[in-house]
């Protein structure tokens, strides 16, 4: 049984996303549960769209204030990642 990455912790896509090219980094920065299911959220570090330096956790700010692109993934979405 796979665990949930902790906050701050790196991960690598194994496959493309919709604008998330395959290999690209992030940071799981965000834990959640929805409907009794546990999930991250993971923020990518995109060339057009860089992490800030040090970035490890979601501080609540919407998207369009931070230009962060993030994306949410359940347990059995880690076979996607690495």
């Amino acid at each position: 049984m796979n665990l949930i990455p902790q906050i701050g912790t790196r991960i690598r896509s194994k496959i493309p996303f919709r604008s998330v090219p395959q290999g690209t980094e992030g940071v799981v920065d965000e834990h959640y549960v929805l409907l009794n299911r546990p999930g991250f959220m993971v923020a990518w570090d995109l060339p057009d769209r860089p992490l800030p330096v040090g970035y490890s956790r979601h501080d609540g700010k919407l998207p369009m204030q931070t230009n962060i692109l993030r994306d949410g993934f359940e347990q059995d979405e880690l076979q996607y990642l690495e």
